[in-house]
């Protein structure tokens, strides 16, 4: 949903990433009642990795960020999780064809509430073909798959490949009130994705090693994350919030490979079996006070401690090695925040923090101010100007393996912290019945890194900085939102001008070119209305193509194992414009006490062929390069009943 809000973009080939005014998804901070969260998805980036029946609210803040926040350059993403009913029990069940789930709230002694939400993803292929989709969508770009591509044409070459997925989240909410003036909550979040891949090559001696060969893989990719929050109202000046939380990160990945000896038994040629783990335990401490006039005052402190571990054992016939590296870096935060409302049509938000990393034991000074100006009750202007740092940076790129994609890694002496200074301007026109915005903004990205394909954490203990590009980035945009509130018809058409434009020294021939995630402009509209008792929803999108490389500007290294290098004009094309119309018809009915809800949607329903990217194939005898399609017409039904 937050895909169709200006100035956040479509993720690219129909994911759920969400990537803000020209930044990448690693840079938007997302938090659950405080709970930073770092594992946002299910199925490869394609499913929301915490259920929508668990949220109460959302605040997104692209522009003007409160010195409240920190750690991410391109925006906020403030989850509020739902609170459970103190008086009477209630609960939920619900399910369409891509998973199951129910949510349960419990009244506790009238003082406090638990909330429980479980979802779990259907068998595989027994209710839609989505699931092959997805998986074929994502994992054609893997090594191993390209190999499968190369033997389609090859007489002398043969190839198969079977892969299972399947993943589970919970969401769960205590709260208790103290007295009036205490309330502490405690919300868990927690998930898991498992995937088993099997693959059997023949004829593959030049590449792999030898003529047939299988290869296992499975990949368990776990996240869990607590928070305790103590909000406390001493008087109707000051207010204070304490919160404690841990999140962890931990990815399971093992291959084998074998060679076949006799009807179904084999010889086990070499494994792999990699770990690496994440994790952010946070203090941190907030107060406000309204005891001045025309001033409320807010600030505090945050105290952050990362932890990485990336292990590898490797073992080819009898001999084996390994390597692992442990790092932990420290974060210690002091932020203060003024709002002054004077008597008149001018509000300005200052505020600035200050950020010691000890990681390069360096202080980062982030200077934040909003101005607003009344024109009058329907009418205003906005402006802001701000700084920010990020520390932590997530992993990801065809180089890595299953283990490795999505974990993420703190800075250090060679790993540079980015930042951005972000400017923000719009004017809102907002009555009962219409709301009109437009705004414009800026923002100057620095120290921007990739790391080459050479690179693995495992390998690297000291982050050699010969592995890493290092360069800079600006954004710039345009962004209109039309909103009709109320009506036998609403909702709102929201368009997006935006160029993303990277400069590293090292690469393209130090010339700029534009990032993979560039969308030049993006329509969206949608439209909610009830039709003969039915609830009846629609959205069209409008957006230019991605770009890419043409063919004439690529070639295989000789001896890089088949890597491909650019040699100049990167990103200089662009694929075709994406269009498609996504219709939802949903109704309720009330029997006893009960409320079900049921409905079916329908994505790209006059099935538009539409190229996400381009695949370069370095195995086949000469590179080559075919056009990925995103999802054609997909269907969907689903079904919610409330007691």
């Amino acid at each position: 949903s937050l895909q169709f809000l200006p100035g956040v973009q479509l993720g690219l080939g129909g994911t759920a990433n969400l990537y803000i005014r020209g930044g990448s998804p690693d840079q938007n901070l997302i938090i659950l009642d405080g709970l930073p969260i770092y594992q946002g998805s299910h199925m490869f980036g394609f499913i929301s990795g915490i259920a929508a029946d668990a949220i109460k609210d959302v605040q997104v803040y692209k522009g003007s960020i409160p010195s409240e926040y920190g750690g991410r350059i391109s925006s906020v993403i403030d989850l509020s999780s739902r609170s459970g009913n103190s008086n009477k029990m209630h609960g939920t069940v619900y399910g369409n064809l891509m998973s199951q789930g129910m949510t349960i709230e419990l009244p506790l002694l009238k003082r406090g509430n638990l909330i429980m939400n479980l979802r779990k993803s259907n068998p595989l292929s027994q209710y839609s073909r989505l699931y092959e989709s997805i998986q074929e969508f994502v994992t054609g770009d893997d090594n191993f798959n390209l190999l499968t591509q190369a033997a389609e044409n090859q007489n002398n070459q043969k190839a198969d490949y079977n892969i299972k997925s399947n993943y589970e989240d919970l969401v769960s909410r205590l709260s208790l009130l103290i007295n009036p003036r205490h309330r502490l909550t405690l919300t868990h979040v927690s998930g898991i994705d498992s995937i088993l891949e099997d693959r059997g090559y023949w004829g593959f001696n030049s590449i792999l090693g030898r003529d047939t060969i299988n290869i296992k893989e499975k990949t368990d990719l776990k996240n869990s994350g607590s928070i305790l929050n103590w909000s406390s109202k001493w008087n109707h000046n000051y207010d204070s919030y304490l919160s404690i939380s841990r999140y962890i990160i931990n990815s399971d990945h093992h291959t084998q490979q074998s060679i076949p000896i006799a009807t179904n038994s084999s010889y086990k040629i070499g494994n792999a079996i990699e770990n690496n783990l994440f994790s952010d335990q946070t203090i941190k401490f907030y107060n406000s006070y309204k005891g001045f006039r025309y001033h409320t005052l807010s600030g505090g402190f945050e105290q952050t401690y990362f932890f990485m571990s990336f292990a590898r054992i490797n073992a080819d016939g009898s001999t084996s090695n390994s390597s692992k590296i442990d790092r932990k870096e420290f974060l210690y935060s002091f932020f203060f925040q003024d709002i002054w409302k004077p008597q008149g049509p001018l509000e300005i938000q200052s505020g600035l923090r200050i950020s010691y990393y000890g990681g390069n034991e360096k202080f980062y000074t982030e200077p934040r101010i909003a101005l607003k100006y009344t024109i009058n009750p329907e009418l205003s202007l906005e402006s802001s100007m701000g700084k920010h740092h990020q520390f932590v940076h997530r992993l990801s790129g065809d180089y890595s393996t299953r283990g490795l994609q999505n974990m993420w890694i703190a800075s250090s002496d060679m790993i540079p912290c980015i930042s951005s200074t972000n400017y923000h301007s719009s004017i809102n026109w907002d009555t009962n019945l219409y709301g009109i915005s437009l705004s414009g903004y800026y923002r100057s990205m620095m120290d921007l890194f990739q790391f080459q394909e050479s690179f693995t954490p495992h390998l690297n203990h000291n982050f050699d900085q010969e592995n890493i590009d290092i360069g800079k980035a600006n954004a710039r945009g345009l962004e209109i939102l039309l909103r009709k509130k109320t009506g036998g018809i609403s909702g709102w058409i929201a368009y997006n001008l935006n160029q993303v434009q990277y400069n590293f020294p090292s690469l393209n021939e130090g010339k700029i070119f534009l990032a993979d995630h560039n969308k030049t402009h993006e329509l969206k509209s949608v439209i909610v209305t009830r039709v003969w008792g039915l609830d009846f929803t629609a959205n069209w999108v409008l957006s230019s193509g991605g770009p890419y490389t043409s063919r004439e500007r690529l070639f295989v290294e000789p001896g890089s194992g088949y890597g491909i290098k650019i040699i100049g004009d990167r990103n200089e094309r662009r694929l075709g414009a994406v269009h498609h119309l996504d219709i939802n018809i949903s109704k309720s009915l009330k029997i006893n006490a009960a409320i079900i809800d049921v409905g079916c949607s329908v994505y790209n329903i006059y099935n538009q062929n539409n190229v996400s990217h381009k695949r370069y194939n370095p195995y086949t005898s000469q590179l080559s390069v075919k056009d990925v399609s995103m999802f054609g017409i997909t269907p969907n039904a689903y079904i919610k009943i409330r007691f």
